[in-house]
């Protein structure tokens, strides 16, 4: 069952912030300056989206889902960063936004202290895809954000005119900015909760494709490891957990890409397995791959080479993210007097 029970702190000051895409690939925000008279409201918004969301029954993400109206669908966002300044120790392998634009608007969410603020000639310009509530530290310290798919300034011309009526109809002055009550996603440092499919589909559109691939990458893996058989048990936990994983779908696609993918056998990783201290009995049997979906990840650590141990304490530890070391020259020290 998932555990969407996560407490949220609200007692700080909200940030808003809208959003627009400028070109396909570039995404664009403003931060919206706030009297303190919209605080309320504002938290409001939240406490709905949070009501609804308990009210509901959490499902796992997958493509194509059709989620009820009772129901939530819940997606892995392990890639998203941490707030900056956060207290406690993170794994940057968790974080790794490559290859992802749906983590530009993440990034977004992450660092809005850093956006330009909304002026009123950019908001009568403005053709907004979206709109953030967000409290940095309202997730256990950590990020939450109430993401709507919708333009709130759309009101400004969905109407010509605006009226009050207290007994008689009054001309007035319409509003500048308008809120759904209800968000449609709610995004922490843990996971994304989805209450409308279409506004992640939209907003994550790059992340969904990457996920719905996760079968061909599969494929892929398999033709890049001839030497190396998988399970049928352990193809299906590979597939289940990369499909909600969008940093696991990423690293599965990458993996049958890389050099040494192709040297791999039984042997090799029995070997590796070993050296990192760990039972290859827990991974292969027989000659043939055999997890299921709580070893998917240290899987994937290990053909990709994320193990390793501390060179003076020995301390095994995982490479958050991967990259070629380049060696330093050697130093001519002819003629020098140096103890070594």
């Amino acid at each position: 069952m998932i555990d969407i029970s996560q407490s949220f702190e609200l007692g700080d000051d909200p940030i808003l912030i809208v959003g627009r895409r400028r070109k396909p690939k570039e995404l664009e925000a403003f931060i919206v300056n706030l009297d303190s008279s919209t605080f309320v409201e504002l938290r409001g918004i939240a406490m709905s989206t949070i009501n609804v969301a308990r009210r509901s029954t959490a499902v796992e993400w997958r493509p194509n889902l059709v989620i009820e109206e009772t129901q939530l669908a819940v997606v892995d966002s392990g890639y998203l960063p941490p707030s900056p300044g956060a207290a406690e120790a993170v794994d940057e392998g968790l974080f790794d936004t490559d290859g992802l634009l749906g983590a530009e608007l993440l990034d977004l969410l992450r660092s809005p202290g850093g956006l330009e603020s909304l002026t009123p000639a950019i908001l009568e310009s403005g053709d907004f895809r979206f709109y953030a509530i967000i409290w940095p530290s309202g997730g256990s310290g950590r990020l939450v954000a109430f993401v709507s798919e919708f333009n709130p300034v759309a009101i400004r011309r969905q109407a010509k005119s605006f009226y009050s009526f207290d007994g008689t109809l009054e001309l007035t002055t319409g509003p500048d900015f308008a809120l759904d009550g209800i968000a449609d996603l709610v995004v922490t440092s843990e996971a994304i909760w989805i209450l409308r499919a279409v506004a992640f589909d939209r907003l994550f559109a790059d992340v969904r494709a990457s996920l719905n691939d996760v079968e061909a990458s599969v494929s892929a893996l398999q033709s890049a490891l001839p030497r190396l058989a998988f399970s049928s048990i352990s193809l299906k936990a590979i597939r289940s957990v990369c499909a909600i994983k969008p940093t696991y779908a990423r690293r599965l696609q990458d993996l049958s890409e890389t050099e040494h993918i192709k040297s791999i056998t039984p042997a090799l990783l029995k070997r590796a397995l070993e050296d990192h201290g760990a039972d290859p009995r827990d991974f292969i049997r027989a000659g043939v791959v055999e997890i299921d979906r709580d070893e998917v990840g240290e899987l994937l650590d290990v053909l990709e080479g994320r193990w390793y141990e501390a060179d003076f304490s020995m301390e095994p530890r995982r490479a958050g993210r991967w990259t070629r070391r380049s060696s330093r020259p050697a130093r001519d020290l002819a003629g020098t007097d140096v103890d070594l």
